[in-house]
């Protein structure tokens, strides 16, 4: 009875042994078959935008928010310069000190599925977001769709449209509602997770937008992915970077792609 007792358990510790080793390499082998399949996406997708930023200045396909900037009650005390610069091939948005407003840099693309690309490099603790509008949606704050925001130590997933910046929860927010039941009506409509992105040096960026899914690749590694029904809205107008302090942005491209076939597996 002791032996068989003893070989039920060596039975038992090996296997747990082989199920947490395949469940290892089952998780590890995940995020390179993801970023596979984005790969894979691009080179069937349709390049619709593309900007190395090889000129001196930013030119009349980029807007910026310089002109709020200025009006900014504080800016006075400070010198008013362009937001948004361009330097030996790299978007240089900077905000101006006093301003009550983040940088923007916005430029026009339209899609409803789409792979955006680029470089990025922040200085630390910093962050910046890939904004995605739609500005002829009029349920929403200044056609706030999707947001993706990455920092030096996470990303963030939003869908702004049925979220934050839904015009029914700005009214709630303006009418004085507590952050605790502001937080009930937006639960689910976003997500964190804890990514670190040294900072001071050259990142990749891939954001695959596909339905109702946002999946962010850093450096060839998917980090995050989210569905929300407000990221699949129909018609996408614009991107723009949003930078509450400084960025730096290069090789930006944006492929179309075609929507997801029903019944086949997505990353």
């Amino acid at each position: 009875m002791l032996n068989s007792n003893c070989s039920l358990r060596s039975l038992i510790h090996t296997s747990l042994i082989f199920f947490g080793a395949t469940l290892l390499l089952a998780t590890n082998s995940a995020e390179p078959m993801q970023a596979q399949t984005i790969e894979t996406t691009i080179a069937r997708g349709n390049l619709i935008l593309s900007d190395k930023f090889d000129r001196s200045l930013i030119g009349q396909d980029w807007w910026t928010n310089d002109s709020r900037a200025q009006k900014s009650a504080s800016i006075a005390k400070n010198k008013m310069m362009p937001q948004v610069t361009i330097q030996d091939g790299v978007l240089q948005i900077r905000r101006t000190a006093g301003s009550d407003h983040a940088a923007v840099a916005r430029t026009k693309v339209q899609f409803q599925n789409a792979v955006i690309t680029c470089k990025f490099q922040l200085s630390e603790n910093q962050k910046f977001g890939v904004n995605i509008n739609d500005p002829n949606c009029k349920s929403v704050h200044a056609g706030h769709l999707c947001r993706v925001e990455i920092s030096t130590k996470s990303v963030v997933i939003h869908d702004q449209k049925t979220g934050n910046m839904a015009n029914e929860y700005r009214k709630l927010k303006d009418s004085g509602m507590s952050k605790a039941d502001l937080a009930k009506r937006i639960k689910g409509k976003s997500k964190t997770t804890q990514s670190v992105t040294e900072a001071s040096q050259w990142h990749d960026l891939k954001i695959l937008l596909e339905g109702e899914k946002i999946v962010v690749q850093i450096d060839d590694k998917v980090v995050s992915q989210f569905s929300s029904s407000g990221i699949g809205h129909p018609t996408k107008e614009n991107i723009a970077f949003s930078v509450p302090r400084m960025v730096d942005i290069k090789d930006l491209a944006v492929y179309r792609i075609a929507p997801a076939q029903s019944g086949t597996e997505q990353p």
